[in-house]
């Protein structure tokens, strides 16, 4: 999920996703989903509401 330019927020456990952001430029920030994204019940879209920022 994009937080900002150049800044997303991941599940842990995907290292090659993870190290082609990075990079790309990318700042990446990780959590652990157990619970939740991996028995398909959310992630961070899921669990977030949009927010405006300025470009």
């Amino acid at each position: 999920m994009a937080i900002a330019p150049r800044k997303c927020i991941m599940v842990a456990g995907n290292p090659h996703t993870e190290n082609a952001l990075r990079k790309s430029g990318c700042t990446v920030f990780t959590y652990e989903g157990r619970e939740i994204s991996y028995k398909g019940g959310g992630g961070p879209t899921c669990l977030t509401r949009p927010i405006k920022r300025k470009n």
